[in-house]
């Protein structure tokens, strides 16, 4: 980060808030007015300064200035502070901007950027200290309950307090709207700093790192096992931020421990592996982002391959990019042809290759009764909504609703990549029996489509379903007291002191160890399937 702008402190003065500080107060025209003052009065009677006392009255002069204009919030942050930049903060929230210039804009940015850092600082250490209150054993040893000599838990782990699954995962999660491994990591790192890197954390502290840089200096040089050689990587890396941008900080941390371990970066590839994933991001026009994570030999192999069947095509005529080829190249090789279609399901056969037929792949169709109805009767309707999408209009329901029957009656087995679904006409099922039967079962994974924990995306296919209210309990084998959670959630339901209770407008509300309340939307209540924002306010 760059460095504070110059400045000298002038005494004892009041923050913006009025209460005393230590450090120079925003404008800084009165002192400058006098000390100007007093050299105009000394030059009229002929008074002679020396070049030290006329430097600093330049100096006052600048800074007056300079204050006038942008506050010069770097004197607010000061080394060592112990109130660990409150004045900084008071600063910033009660600055006049309405006559900042661009300066003042940058120095108001970069003030913010410091105040992030303290904030990560803050939070790392808060993070810990959760993770120590709830120090239990580690709940995925291979059995239920704990047993003499069983290992502490790992940061984030599951485990098991006073006869209660918890899962810290879970509930930081929740508090930081992240997904539950996002949320393993940063808890793993966190902990990682607050007790194996005191000095990136009190660098962060002051504001003189990011929490980005902190974070990667935590994650490249943890692979150290020497405790010596990691104080040692630590210490050339400050120095290191000190004075180079910090966008090369990854790099440089890489260097620092290769320098000092050759196994680090087999170690640090290794766990990389370890982490490698699929994921995807929709965007907003009806598109997603397909991330796939894989060995960089493995996927420059993959891209070359792609690449090679691109250019065979457009050899042969195809006006398609080599993009929007590669793209519909992969596609094809994923999925079944029948669910793709088009003239790249050649593609592997003109190369010479074996023909696949991808993953076996089915898209639901959630619509009404009424949505239904209007259509076959030409009137106007909302149409529907598609899986892992969301709402699709009318005429995009005609659309599929037309392919459902063309490919039910080309194929010999009369089945669909797209199936249909009437999310207002539950069936009935048998309420008395525990085990729902196969309708039921159907109908709950289809509405739910995830996991109906807070925040989770498990797949709904490869949940357990679950009564809300427990059979024993007198709850019913029925759509509505059904939902689908996967088996970490279902353990932490019973067996981690969640309660769940059902809203009349479909919804369900989770109540955590510690009474926060967490609200989770039905996927048929009109709002496309994802999650309400939790509600942070607890049980009285």
């Amino acid at each position: 980060m760059s460095g504070r702008p110059a400045g000298r402190a002038y005494g004892e003065s009041s923050g913006p808030s009025g209460a005393p500080t230590g450090r120079t107060a925003l404008s800084v025209v009165p002192e400058t007015s006098q000390a100007a003052g007093a050299g105009e009065t000394n030059r009229q009677s002929g008074g002679h300064w020396d070049a030290e006392f006329l430097a600093l009255v330049d100096q006052v002069r600048a800074d007056a200035s300079l204050a006038a204009r942008c506050g010069l919030l770097g004197r607010y942050d000061v080394p060592d502070d112990s109130q660990r930049g409150v004045g900084l903060f008071e600063a910033v929230a009660f600055q006049d901007t309405s006559e900042l210039n661009d300066s003042g804009w940058l120095d108001r940015q970069e003030a913010i950027v410091r105040l992030e850092a303290r904030l990560a600082a803050l939070k790392a250490e808060a993070v810990s200290g959760y993770e120590s209150s709830l120090r239990g054993v580690s709940a995925d040893l291979g059995h239920r309950h704990p047993e003499p000599g069983d290992r502490d838990a790992e940061p984030g782990e599951r485990r098991w307090v006073a006869g209660d699954l918890r899962s810290t995962a879970d509930e930081l999660a929740l508090v930081w709207h992240l997904h539950k491994g996002a949320a393993t990591a940063r808890i793993h790192t966190s902990c990682e700093l607050v007790h194996n890197f005191p000095e990136t954390l009190r660098a962060l502290s002051e504001g003189e790192l990011t929490e980005r840089a902190a974070f990667l200096i935590v994650r490249e040089l943890s692979v150290l096992d020497d405790l010596d050689a990691m104080r040692s990587a630590e210490t050339a890396m400050l120095e290191w931020a000190r004075s180079h941008p910090l966008q090369k900080v990854r790099q440089q941390a890489q260097h620092e421990a290769a320098r000092r371990s050759p196994e680090a970066r087999s170690k640090s590839h290794a766990r990389a592996m370890d982490e490698r994933s699929v994921r995807i991001f929709p965007n907003s026009d009806g598109t997603a982002e397909l991330i796939h994570t894989q060995d960089a030999l493995d996927a420059s192999a993959v891209m070359n391959s792609l690449t090679r069947a691109a250019a065979y095509r457009r050899r042969q005529g195809d006006s398609r990019s080599m993009d929007q080829l590669r793209a519909d190249i992969a596609l094809a090789r994923l999925l079944p042809r029948s669910a793709v279609g088009g003239p790249v399901g050649k593609a592997d056969a003109e190369l010479g290759e074996e023909p696949t037929n991808g993953a076996d792949a089915t898209v639901v169709i959630h619509a009404t009764g009424a949505e239904i109805r209007a259509l076959i009767d030409g009137e106007e309707g909302t149409g529907g909504t598609a899986e892992h999408y969301g709402p699709i209009p009318q005429q995009s329901l005609l659309k599929h609703l037309t392919r459902i029957l063309t490919v039910s009656l080309r194929t010999a087995a009369g089945r669909s990549r797209l199936r249909l679904r009437l999310s207002d006409e539950p069936p009935t099922g048998r309420p008395d029996r525990y085990t729902p039967d196969a309708a039921v079962d159907r109908f709950v994974r289809q509405r739910d489509r995830t996991c109906q924990f807070p925040g989770c995306n498990q797949p709904a296919e490869f949940a357990d379903v679950d009564h809300r209210v427990a059979f024993a309990e007198g709850g019913r084998t029925t759509t509505d007291n059904l939902h689908c959670l996967c088996r970490h959630h279902h353990r932490l339901k019973h067996e981690g002191g969640w309660v769940v209770t059902s809203d009349p407008d479909g919804a369900t509300t989770w109540v955590s160890p510690v009474g926060r309340r967490y609200r989770v939307t039905s996927a048929d209540s009109g709002v496309p399937p994802g999650r309400s924002a939790p509600e942070s306010s607890r049980l009285e």
